[in-house]
């Protein structure tokens, strides 16, 4: 998936841009003071939404500074109301693209990134330094011109055929 940094002014364009391709999941900081959700909801600082003109909500509406729609909670429906200041990430499944406002993104997601990366490059150095080697004596190979492999293959009885047939 691509996902693109833009500023917090094109939120509201770039969240128009996506939905002419379908759903678009946004995520959002529901502790902002002026997030409405229900009331389970709120504290979450990585609340999913989905918003798509299919789902022809009549008071779904995409103004200059907030998102507003009534959306279905455990079969009831709750209007809510999501300023762009909470929203940090728009995604566009359908198109596999993203658009992440960075000025926005609350900094607990912040610290898992930067864990996460800590512990990518962890690996990385890791992988890097690669296996330790060491040199194997040929001295008990009886054979030198067979590997080690080929000289155990030597001292193996015939294998045995299975007992399953193939059926054609």
């Amino acid at each position: 998936m691509k996902i693109e940094t833009h500023s917090d002014a094109e939120r509201q364009s770039q969240m128009l841009k996506l939905l002419q391709f379908g759903t678009v999941m946004i995520f959002v900081d529901s502790r902002h003071p002026d997030v409405v959700v229900p009331e389970h909801l709120k504290g979450d600082f990585q609340l999913r939404l989905n918003f798509d003109y299919a789902y022809e909500v009549d008071d779904f509406r995409v103004l200059p500074d907030r998102l507003e729609a009534s959306l279905s909670f455990n079969q009831k429906n709750f209007f809510c109301v999501i300023p762009f200041k909470a929203v940090y990430l728009l995604v566009s499944h359908s198109i596999q693209h993203g658009v992440l406002f960075t000025q926005s993104v609350p900094i607990e997601m912040l610290e898992y990134f930067a864990s996460e990366a800590q512990k990518e490059e962890r690996q990385f150095k890791k992988a890097q330094s690669g296996p330790a080697l060491s040199v194997i004596s040929q001295k008990n190979n009886p054979n030198p011109n067979l590997s080690n492999k080929d000289n155990q293959s030597e001292n193996k009885k015939p294998r045995k055929k299975g007992h399953l047939k193939l059926v054609k």
